[in-house]
């Protein structure tokens, strides 16, 4: 698709500091994320000015654009590991660290198969015994294990 991101866009600008704080690993590929983030915050504008047809108001638009913008990126993989990490041992590890651990196809196979709905679920504890190897991969000083190995 080839997009380019226009900062003065509120959607796209809005969509880029929220992908960058909670879906960091889709910068990955940047030309994806651009095209992803141009075709959603299309969708978020296309959502307010229906709604806005539809006689709603600011506010009611507005939550509009945003339901449209973050659709299903309401779940993030790489913020959950940082969470669980912190609750299991007190250590809240680096962006980095948690992107490296985001990395493995391992861990998003583990991820894949237990959706996006997993937090407060019965399987919840299933998913953080599946993390845990990786998760223990530093020794709550942000130091790798170097005797561990996945």
């Amino acid at each position: 698709m080839n997009s380019t991101l226009s900062y003065s866009n509120f959607w796209q600008r809005r969509l880029y500091e929220y992908l960058h704080d909670y879906h960091p690993y889709m910068e990955d590929n940047q030309q994806d994320m651009i095209d992803f983030i141009v075709m959603r915050a299309d969708n978020a504008d296309k959502a307010y000015v229906q709604a806005s047809d539809d006689g709603k108001n600011g506010l009611e638009c507005e939550d509009a654009g945003y339901d449209a913008l973050f659709a299903g990126l309401e779940f993030s993989p790489f913020f959950y590991l940082i969470e669980t990490c912190v609750d299991l041992y007190g250590y809240e590890m680096t962006k980095e660290e948690a992107l490296e651990i985001y990395r493995y196809q391992e861990v998003k196979d583990i991820f894949d198969k237990y959706g996006n709905d997993i937090e407060g679920d019965d399987k919840e504890y299933q998913l953080i015994e599946e993390l845990t190897p990786y998760l223990k991969r530093y020794d709550g000083k942000g130091v790798v294990n170097q005797k561990f190995s996945i």
